[in-house]
């Protein structure tokens, strides 16, 4: 795991001069969770999630700091689950689920049916795009390694293109931002 905040910051620093480093470590944060919610770059293959009978919501469980961005497939007892629209899901219909919603950004996901037996070895599994909280402090290193230079030309271009700053660049912004 490398905390990606203290592997970029003199790299940022160098780039906005005279810029603070609280500023800078926000902005840092904020191009990485850019970075994966427009790029859904960082795809994780869930563990197995019980389904408990009764109850048509299964929290998926997910690296701490993360929500789901976007659902590759989906897996009850080993079979593959359609995706359907939230407001195609009956809340009343009972019996063996065969799709799922996501309801904007969670960490769950809701069965189109309620169902009326458990499936606590076998639930649910999910790859997915993961995006991360500003709050995350380690990225796995596959992905830093991956896409530093993604987060760092985000950081740097949101800090040369704060107005009214003595490190603003509003043509260097625009160049690392189209990097």
């Amino acid at each position: 795991m490398s905390d990606y905040v203290a592997e970029l910051r003199v790299e940022a620093l160098i780039s906005a001069q005279g810029c603070p480093e609280p500023i800078v470590e926000r902005m840092l944060r904020t191009a990485m969770v850019d970075f994966y919610r427009e790029s859904l770059s960082w795809r994780y293959t869930t563990e197995v999630a019980s389904v408990v009978a009764g109850f048509p919501d299964v929290e998926i469980p997910l690296p701490e700091f993360t929500l789901i961005g976007r659902v590759y497939w989906a897996k009850l007892d080993g079979k593959v689950l359609s995706a359907v629209s939230p407001r195609n899901i009956d809340g009343s219909r009972k019996g063996r689920a065969t799709g799922y919603a996501i309801n904007g950004i969670s960490r769950t996901i809701q069965l189109n049916a309620i169902p009326e037996e458990s499936f606590i070895l076998n639930g649910v599994q999910a790859n997915v795009a993961l995006m991360p909280m500003p709050t995350l402090v380690d990225l796995p290193d596959e992905l830093f390694n991956s896409h530093r230079d993604g987060i760092l030309y985000g950081a740097i271009s949101k800090l040369l293109a704060m107005p009214n700053v003595p490190w603003s660049d509003l043509n260097s912004a625009m160049i690392y931002g189209n990097m």
